[in-house]
């Protein structure tokens, strides 16, 4: 056994993953790499794994402390040679951490981008001999680089003092433009570029309407993914906490974490969500990178994500396990006018890119057919229809709407853009309302001239036209509609605008959780939590919570099981549930 194959069963491992092997041979070359795998993929394991057959100490840049120390803990455990640098440790820790490294006792060292570019700590590094110098969540380097966390920008400064170690670079996800800023900004040497396919087929892509998305998220959580866990992203950090405490509120198990909370509140936050099998976690994208809970069933999105990669590294959070999971996104047209305006005003966004990505998922979300197709087709990969989308699940019929489109960017035209959506509406619908008044609208040549749309297909369409480019925000506050170039040979009438039916998620009748579903949700956590020794099916399981059996004999003759084979300890729990003895679903 050499000793590739030793080290990859000290980790647990029998067998590499896919590009595992191949960037691990790249890097024992010395070369530069890029790697692009999943959620999952194993992209720990290389840099770990290269680190620990080459001679020296590996150089690992993590975003977040939380993802140091979980990484570090496991290493030890398995006796790795694993430290982190940050500002948890007091002087005389740094000072043993220091001596460690002088006496080549560490074997791959944690640290953060605003560590590492550090003079002192660059120049301490600088002496010693580095194996391999690691880039964890490179993607923040274009989503962070310029505002939030501008020390992403400036780690080249790695090919600057140590021109001769390779360099590793990780991302869930990175599209041509991504990988092309990645490797600008750290200066790679013709980098190898790997990466795998993107396809994640056990995970149901569903992308609703709003409409009224509280109820449909509450209808989801019961009839879909009743017990189990998941992800509920947010974009405020206010929503965040309101709606958390309405899902606890309804006694669903819920947590919350944005990036305002302190050190130890994140932290106690993400261990009750990772300790609990069936919680949920309402959260801003703070949380997220790097988590390690495999059972997460179900990621929703309650607002729109900020690009085509952020959404695809997100939805990748559930079905880890490549057991079947969902994900969920709401939005509607004031998302894209909110998110329009957010770019503009934003003084952290002034990259002319980040407009470019905007559009781009403006129109992935608008795009005609499966859903997974057209998201692939972004990362330049090609499928057949999935069948696993909403679109691939329910028939969505199509409509031309050129004539519509022209009326619509016409009248956005003659109102100067400073006319809201809805007044629009209001004039094509020949209605005569005190915003139609203030403006004469009724003088307008195209007054009732729209009635072949209702409300929600005029927004369908303004949506297509922002999705295809035609349509803008502009003005001080982004309150303001433009036309674009793109919107001169719809006019014309040389392209076609076509729409699809919307899709909107069902929701519940009333902002309730109603007692039979609240036990169907009880008795499925009790289920996830014994599945792997319950003698029951789910079809059994609704059968008993519609007829709630309190003894061994009823529930044999409901479900069809010999009391022989009904074990009272897998039976108990479902007795507690059914005689109201568990008095919250929480």
């Amino acid at each position: 056994m050499d000793n590739t194959q030793a080290l990859l069963l000290k980790f647990g491992f029998k067998n590499f993953k896919p590009l595992q092997k191949e960037a691990i041979d790249f890097i024992l070359a010395d070369k530069d790499v890029l790697l692009i795998s999943p959620t999952g993929g194993g992209k720990s394991l290389v840099y770990q794994m290269s680190a620990l057959l080459k001679n020296g100490v590996g150089i690992v840049v993590s975003p977040l402390l939380a993802l140091m120390n979980q990484q570090v803990e496991y290493l030890k455990s398995i006796g790795v040679k694993a430290e982190f640098l940050n500002s948890s440790l007091n002087p005389g820790e740094q000072d043993d951490l220091i001596w460690a490294l002088r006496n080549n006792q560490v074997d791959l060292l944690y640290l953060s981008p605003e560590k590492l570019i550090q003079p002192s700590v660059i120049g301490f590094l600088s002496y010693l001999e580095v194996s391999v110098c690691a880039i964890d969540e490179a993607h923040c380097i274009t989503q962070w680089g310029d505002g939030f966390r501008p020390e992403y920008s400036q780690l080249n400064i790695i090919k600057e003092h140590f021109p001769n170690v390779p360099v590793i670079a990780m991302t869930g996800t990175a599209d041509i433009e991504t990988q092309t800023e990645i490797i600008k900004s750290l200066s790679l040497h013709s980098p190898e570029v790997l990466a795998e396919s993107f396809n994640r087929k056990n995970i149901e892509m569903m992308i609703s309407q709003k409409k009224q998305s509280f109820k449909q998220l509450l209808y989801f959580l019961v009839h879909e993914v009743a017990g189990e866990s998941g992800i509920i992203y947010c974009r405020s950090r206010k929503n965040v906490e309101v709606l958390s405490r309405n899902l606890k509120d309804l006694g669903l198990t819920s947590y919350f974490y944005h990036s305002a909370l302190s050190a130890r509140e994140k932290e106690n936050s993400a261990n009750s969500f990772f300790a609990d099998q069936s919680a949920i976690m309402v959260a801003t994208t703070a949380f997220g990178m790097g988590i390690d809970k495999t059972n997460i069933r179900f990621v929703v999105h309650m607002d729109l994500p900020t690009s085509i990669e952020s959404y695809y590294q997100e939805i990748g959070r559930a079905g880890r396990d490549g057991l079947p999971a969902k994900a969920v996104l709401f939005y509607g047209l004031q998302d894209f006018i909110k998110l329009a305006q957010f770019e503009k005003d934003a003084a952290f966004q002034r990259n002319p890119v980040d407009n470019v990505k905007s559009t781009q998922l403006f129109n992935f979300l608008e795009s005609r057919g499966c859903r997974r197709k057209a998201l692939l087709l972004k990362f330049n990969e090609s499928i057949e229809n999935c069948g696993n989308c909403d679109r691939c699940k329910h028939v969505s019929s199509e409509q031309n709407a050129t004539v519509a489109a022209q009326k619509i960017l016409s009248l956005i035209y003659h109102t100067k853009g400073r006319v809201a959506v809805s007044t629009l509406i209001h004039i094509l619908h020949g209605k005569i309302t005190r915003k139609v008044k203030d403006i004469q609208g009724m003088e307008l040549s195209l007054f009732g001239k729209g009635k072949e749309l209702s409300d929600i297909g005029w927004k369908s369409l303004i949506r297509k036209l922002f999705a295809e480019d035609c349509l803008k925000v502009s003005g001080e506050f982004g309150t303001e509609f433009v036309l674009t170039q793109k919107a001169k040979p719809v006019l014309r009438g040389e392209i076609q605008i076509i729409i699809s039916k919307d899709f909107h998620l069902p929701s519940m009748k009333d902002a309730t959780i109603e007692p039979e579903a609240a036990y169907w949700i009880e008795i499925m956590k009790w289920y996830y939590a014994n599945s792997h020794t319950s003698i029951f099916s789910l079809k059994q399981l609704r059968t008993i919570s519609e007829d709630a059996p309190k003894t061994l004999a009823s529930m044999s003759r409901l479900t069809g099981i010999p009391i022989s084979h009904l074990n009272e300890n897998d039976a108990q729990g479902l007795f507690d549930i059914l005689n109201g003895k568990t008095v919250s679903i929480s």
